[in-house]
């Protein structure tokens, strides 16, 4: 009988499914849970192979900064933000948080005349990213996301799931030679480009400290990568799940999610991707009311439908 984890796992339960077909020659394998072991330990290290154990997935940047005098030899520890207050409205006599959510929004980093007066108050979070980069980002354009609102009981403000954000592998961006979602490398201490995001709620989202080269050959549609959560080891790899107003700096191919939240909370959400983005999806993105324009490539149409229609499996 297959182990109940395995059924768990997308990719393996697709198997599975078809051994219980007999129209598929994966019949073959039902009742051969011994070969099917096999094969999926197999698998478990054809995926365990993307893991660079030297590269950092995430860094906590205490003291990171652009030029250091002095570097010290421990470990930086969590760092931490003022959120500013949430815009307010009036609902039925009361001041209420008002909603609020801007997703990848082209700016320049450096220059808070290019945000629209709404997203002002966060420019000093910003600030404190770019004093943390040892890449200079001050003069490039970057990616501004914003989410304020009520997170009900038991669900995400944010994607769930484990996922990295570089684009997918099975649709539309398996067909490009090459795509970022703000890269970034840690070398010592020292960061370039990336991805900086915090919130207000704690244990709100998980992060593992892991690197996947070349996560666009195992992964699923946009990044989906839930599948690789039974290649990861707390111990070895390391997880992390944010503490309330922490920021934190990753990569474009570190594995993290959205974790639900046990009670409804309001919750603020910051993320600053850094310039290497190669492709904005228009639709799914909020435009500069200012102006400035990405200077990635510019995607129309709806993200998940232009992945489904072309992924392999369509074409067949």
């Amino acid at each position: 009988m297959p182990n109940r984890s395995w059924w768990a796992n997308p990719v393996l339960r697709q198997v599975l499914l078809g051994t219980y077909s007999d129209t598929s020659p994966l019949a073959y394998l039902r009742g051969h849970s011994d070969i099917l072991r096999a094969i999926f330990l197999r698998l478990f290290d054809a995926w365990r192979a993307h893991i660079v154990l030297e590269l950092r997935g995430y860094v906590r940047p205490q003291w990171i900064r652009r030029v250091f005098h002095e570097m010290p030899d421990d470990e930086p520890g969590p760092c931490f933000v003022d959120f500013p207050p949430p815009l307010m409205h009036v609902v039925d006599g009361r001041e209420e948080p008002l909603p609020f959510h801007v997703n990848m929004m082209p700016f320049i980093m450096g220059d808070i005349e290019t945000l629209p007066e709404s997203c002002r108050r966060y420019f000093p979070i910003v600030r404190e990213c770019l004093r943390r980069l040892y890449s200079r980002e001050d003069s490039e354009v970057g990616y501004l996301t914003i989410h304020e609102g009520v997170v009900p009981a038991g669900t995400s403000q944010r994607r769930g799931g484990l996922h990295v954000e570089i684009s997918g592998g099975h649709g539309y961006h398996e067909r490009l030679e090459d795509t970022h979602w703000g890269g970034g490398h840690a070398v010592e201490h020292q960061l370039m480009g990336g991805i900086f995001m915090a919130s207000t709620v704690a244990n709100s989202c998980g992060v593992w400290n892991v690197f996947v080269e070349d996560s666009r050959d195992i992964m699923g549609p946009l990044g989906d990568m839930e599948h690789f959560r039974d290649v990861l080891d707390e111990t070895a790899h390391g997880y992390l799940e944010l503490e309330a107003n922490e920021l934190i700096w990753m990569t474009d191919e570190t594995p993290h999610e959205s974790l639900p939240l046990p009670t409804a909370q309001f919750r603020q959400y910051f993320r600053l991707v850094t310039s290497n983005v190669s492709h904005w999806y228009a639709d799914h993105s909020t435009p500069n009311p200012l102006g400035t324009q990405p200077t990635a490539s510019i995607i129309h149409g709806p993200k998940f439908a232009v992945d489904a229609a072309l992924s392999p499996a369509a074409q067949l």
